[in-house]
């Protein structure tokens, strides 16, 4: 006669902990792979955007000062609104439509952003402009401002 054989109770239970273990694992992995990739995103997001406030804000110097001191997430003048329209726009009418489209934007592709603009020293010639786009972001990569993630650009005037 040949005697049934099987695995018992305990060697079962032992393969699943093992299992369960190796699924873990694999699953925070997983999630911290998730997290970066998302943070990469986001960061590729803010670089973009400054690159594009790079692109228009030369054609503005006058009206950089002005920009400056406005807040930071400041109404959208009804004039700025028509530019977009095809109406006639002075220049800090454009610039105002333009600012707020890049904050509208900002806060649409990163959770909870914001954009900042600030002179040193003055917005004239031989100061700086400091660009700085500000979020939320997975709470494992390190932020870089305070509890916010951000990209900062410094740019001579």
């Amino acid at each position: 006669m040949h005697k049934a054989r099987g695995f018992s109770l305990l060697e079962v239970n032992l393969a699943l902990a093992i299992l369960a273990l190796g699924l873990s694992a694999m699953m925070s992995s997983y999630l911290s792979v998730a997290q970066k990739i998302q943070f990469s995103q986001q960061q590729q997001e803010a670089h973009l955007l400054l690159y594009q406030l790079v692109q228009v804000l030369p054609l503005y110097p006058e009206q950089l000062a002005w920009l400056a001191s406005q807040s930071p997430v400041s109404g959208q003048p009804a004039s700025a609104s028509a530019c977009w329209q095809g109406k006639h726009c002075n220049e800090q009418q454009m610039l105002a439509a333009w600012w707020q489209y890049w904050q509208v934007s900002v806060s649409q592709v990163l959770p909870e952003g914001e954009l900042h603009l600030a002179c040193s020293f003055s917005c004239n010639i031989g100061g700086k402009l400091s660009l700085q786009i500000r979020w939320h972001g997975p709470a494992k990569a390190m932020a870089a401002c305070g509890d916010w993630h951000c990209s900062i650009l410094q740019w001579p005037l």
